[in-house]
């Protein structure tokens, strides 16, 4: 190669860092906005959902409680079927909010449990506020269960899908509950982001998945945590964690992650054929038997009621 030949390379070459320092750039902006403040999903946006537990015959009762820092939450608390004091709160997934799961689960949960749903800060009902795929939504959860300990229901289970059941994780290590279910969450935030970028066929996910959480949390003015580094600690609780074996925005492998991590007691419940946020549909009846079998052990005796050790609080 001559002189022409090599000046011509460097320069190829320092062009192409410029381009590829400016994608990924761009790529830390704007993924960590839509992180932090994603397209939401409309509370009438699906016309065949129900629109509130009335529509299904359920007794319900709507519900506004406030986080320590100010954030204030809708939901509904629906009345179980028997007689008893036990409830689960159930989280739903990002940008969403809790109508679609409202008909797929609160029916044959409240048989035997109370039920909140409420939606996350910065979505449905609720007041605006920064999303951070679980670390400040610990306090909406932390809300939830003060909010039920006020009306004497207990013992608790958080029930978490996708973003909800990462939140589910992050927070049980803090508050008095007794059991844990996540289905199809993330054990490391940068997994589903990576994806993401992989279906949207964008280069480099690896370093731009580092780059929008990286961002989202200089937005959020925060640390975004991931459940990886919390789910030992939810220990003594019950854990169930369910995997949707075929989803490709959170790897099945994110559940063993987790499981792997975890202490006893716990269990992994594999899905075979189930994408993304589908485990329950796909299992059908099977799906909720493991469930509500699970959730037996831990609410339907008296000592379940799971108390943090001394001194433990708020981590945020």
């Amino acid at each position: 190669m001559g002189r022409l030949g090599r000046v011509l390379a460097a320069v190829g070459a320092a062009i192409g860092s410029v381009l590829a320092l400016s994608y990924l750039g761009y790529v830390g902006v704007v993924g960590s906005r839509r992180v932090v403040a994603p397209a939401l999903h409309d509370l009438n946006e699906v016309s065949d959902l129900p629109a509130t537990p009335a529509a299904l015959g359920l007794p319900y009762e709507s519900v506004r409680f406030t986080t320590d820092d100010g954030v204030t939450l809708d939901g509904w608390l629906v009345e179980a079927e028997r007689d008893t004091k036990a409830a689960v709160i159930l989280l739903h997934g990002f940008s969403w909010h809790r109508l679609p799961w409202l008909a797929f689960f609160v029916p044959w949960l409240r048989r035997r449990y109370h039920v909140l749903q409420f939606d996350f800060r910065g979505h449905g009902a609720s007041d605006p506020a920064a999303t951070t795929l679980g670390t400040a939504e610990r306090r909406d959860v932390a809300a939830a269960v003060r909010l039920l300990q006020g009306r004497g229901l207990g013992p608790i289970a958080l029930y978490g899908i996708s973003m909800g059941g990462a939140t589910a994780i992050l927070a049980a290590p803090d508050l008095p509950v007794a059991a844990v279910v996540a289905d199809a969450a993330y054990a490391d935030i940068r997994n589903p982001i990576g994806n993401r970028m992989r279906d949207q066929r964008l280069p480099f996910p690896g370093i731009g998945s580092w780059l929008v959480m990286a961002g989202a949390s200089l937005r959020a003015r925060t640390r975004l945590v991931s459940p990886i580094d919390r789910v030992a600690s939810v220990a003594p609780r019950g854990l169930l964690l369910i995997a949707p074996r075929d989803d490709r925005l959170v790897n099945w492998e994110q559940s063993v992650a987790l499981y792997e991590a975890a202490r006893e007691p716990k269990e992994l419940y594999v899905v075979d054929g189930a994408q993304h946020g589908e485990a329950r549909m796909v299992g059908g009846e099977a799906y909720e038997r493991r469930v509500m079998g699970f959730l037996a052990r831990y609410l339907d005796v008296p000592e379940a009621h799971v108390v943090p050790q001394s001194g433990a609080g708020s981590r945020l």
